[in-house]
């Protein structure tokens, strides 16, 4: 699988390499656009697979699977917008952004829950308080399920990929100003498909910024790392600022592996450097979230809740210190990879 998921190569030799050769010729939008344009296509297709699975019987259960691969997908994309809006212009990319948006808080409640469940199943406690847990995971696997079926209700009636759902939902007047037409009403259902289209519209259009898609990479991962410096010096028991920094690690990842072809292997060596904090990071969160629910979980026995209100401060301070350690070792291997800032080497 290529760093674009399946996504064709980008015209051109430019692929591998250091940023040298041919991405130096390649233009942005011939490179961003047919990124986009895959990573769209993956989020329906994955879509699909939900609305699939659930149609295989009234009895059938989502495919988690197929679940988690959506909200991925989902999340790539609206990564790849931050560098679009320089080659396609913020406002009009502005309505997209905030529907992806939307429609991603949506599927939200889904996640919390699956990391409740395992992060709480995972914990080293007595039998008693083990038992304890057991059976409150079990009264809250409704919510789950909930939230699952949400999703899939969403999607069902979303008909993701339908041509003419999408043209019904295409705007009159063109794209300019349309946040309010697009902006679901009070109690109105949200949508995802009219956004993907009006994304596909604006990158089907020849109008777009000329800069050379190194340039816009070489901008893409230095802000990116940017990001990432500014919170990396943050107390590890904030765990806002470790949320934040965790988002921030998930953005680069995305953007160094979107833009591999164009620096070869040291942004791919980046792309697996971010990704292994992201995980570390988002275990401390599991953790954060977890206490966070423990406090508040009065249906637990007050014994079986202090047990596991002190093993989840036990493992978030291992986990803190884990994430400590290696956010050292990562900022500094970042660092070597990227000794220059992207933005000025030769050619940006």
């Amino acid at each position: 699988m290529t760093p674009l998921e399946g996504s064709p190569p980008p015209s051109g030799d430019g692929g591998a390499g250091d940023g040298d050769g041919d991405g130096a010729r390649l233009s942005a939008r011939d490179f961003l656009g047919p990124a986009l344009l895959s990573h769209i296509e993956r989020v329906r297709a994955d879509a699909r697979r939900v609305v699939a699975a659930s149609e295989q019987g009234e009895s059938a259960e989502p495919d988690a699977e197929a679940v988690h691969d959506f909200r991925v997908s989902l999340r790539r994309l609206r990564t790849l917008l931050k560098p679009a809006r320089r080659i396609y212009g913020r406002r009009r990319l502005r309505p997209v952004a905030e529907g992806l948006r939307e429609f991603a808080r949506a599927t939200g409640a889904l996640r919390d829950e699956e990391v409740l469940r395992e992060t709480l199943t995972a914990l080293e406690l007595d039998e008693a308080a083990r038992a304890a847990v057991a059976g409150w995971v079990a009264q809250r696997a409704r919510r789950e399920r909930e939230a699952r079926a949400h999703i899939v209700e969403l999607l069902r009636h979303d008909r993701p990929g339908d041509a003419g759902a999408a043209q019904a939902d295409a705007p009159t007047a063109g794209d300019a100003g349309a946040t309010q037409a697009d902006a679901p009403a009070a109690g109105e259902r949200l949508r995802l498909e009219p956004h993907l289209a009006r994304l596909e519209r604006r990158i089907s259009r020849r109008k777009a910024r000329k800069r050379g898609a190194e340039a816009l990479a070489r901008r893409a991962i230095g802000d990116a790392l940017d990001d990432v410096r500014a919170l990396a010096a943050s107390d590890p028991g904030d765990g806002a600022a470790m949320h934040a920094l965790r988002i921030r690690f998930k953005r680069l990842r995305y953007s160094a592996e979107t833009f591999s072809p164009l620096f070869g292997e040291r942004a791919e060596r980046a792309a697996k450097s971010a990704s292994r904090m992201q995980r570390r990071l988002g275990q401390l969160h599991d953790a954060d979230e977890a206490l966070a629910q423990m406090r508040s979980a009065e249906e637990l026995a007050p014994d079986a809740r202090a047990a596991v209100i002190e093993a989840l401060v036990a493992e978030r301070a291992r986990l803190a210190h884990k994430a400590t350690e290696e956010l050292a070792r990562e900022l500094e291997t970042l660092t070597s990879l990227w000794s220059d800032d992207p933005r000025a080497l030769p050619g940006g």
